[in-house]
């Protein structure tokens, strides 16, 4: 199974502009995105997928100076972004990912991947419940983005990119997998506004090293030891949108902005 990871990206963000080439200790966001999923085992392909808009060729100027792949498409078509991306890198299965996530872990995209393919009959997969917000991934079948493409047509499925998907279980087998032990769903480790920054800006310099590698459990520990970090960002209200479908149970998910 060829895997890819697909990275949304863009300049505009309401909340935080250009936050994907916001500097943390000395690199981009987006830099230490790539540095970090580089490291996975199961995945083949790393793309930045943004958009055709002038205010992000700094983006691909960025992806083509680091000799990572880029595509550009729609700026509000996400779900056409991304899967003209997937096409592209003759992707079997889509880890789907986003510019904000500046703490995505290898080790976490692996085994979700793992899980993905032992599973054999996923659509989709939610991996996984309970870890901080900006850690979770999702896996997506490429045949599954694919319908997904050519069926939705609603603004919330063309935007958020996975909605089709677990709107309609009866067509997609989707799995939102709970993850075992402490509950960190709380913890809000996106990088989103001013203060989801400033907590991010701090976790790197007490734990980045060039050319080094920390995981979640490192951050997570250290995250407990500084008891003001907590209050950083824990006023911050990250933006919900509820996906209703007929004759099925109201599905909720929690999403970032566009990427």
């Amino acid at each position: 199974m060829r895997t890819v990871a697909i990275v949304q990206a863009r300049m505009g963000s309401s909340r935080l502009p250009n936050k994907v080439m916001m500097e943390l200790c000395g690199h981009p966001a987006l830099w230490h995105i790539y540095d970090r999923i580089r490291r996975s085992k199961r995945v083949d392909e790393f793309v930045i997928a943004t958009s055709s808009m002038p205010e992000n060729d700094g983006i691909e100027a960025f992806a083509m100076k680091n000799g990572i792949s880029v595509f550009r498409g729609s700026e509000d078509n996400v779900l056409e972004r991304v899967y003209l991306a997937a096409k592209k890198a003759n992707a079997d299965a889509v880890v789907r990912l986003t510019g904000d996530n500046v703490l995505v872990c290898a080790e976490i995209i692996d085994a979700g991947a793992v899980y993905f393919e032992q599973e054999g009959s996923l659509d989709y997969l939610y991996y996984r419940e309970g870890l901080p917000l900006g850690l979770a991934v999702e896996i997506i079948k490429y045949d599954a983005l694919e319908c997904a493409y050519l069926e939705a047509a609603d603004a919330e499925c063309l935007e958020h990119v996975t909605p089709y998907l677990y709107r309609n279980p009866q067509r997609f087998c989707c799995h939102r997998h709970v993850g075992l032990g402490e509950d960190c769903s709380k913890i809000r480790w996106t990088m989103d506004t001013p203060e989801d920054y400033e907590l991010i800006e701090k976790i790197y310099a007490e734990l980045y090293k060039e050319g080094e590698y920390f995981g979640y459990l490192d951050a997570l520990q250290e995250y407990k030891k500084n008891a003001a970090w907590p209050a950083l960002n824990q006023s911050v209200l990250q933006k919900k949108i509820s996906y209703q479908g007929e004759a099925r149970e109201n599905n909720k998910g929690t999403v970032n902005e566009k990427g």
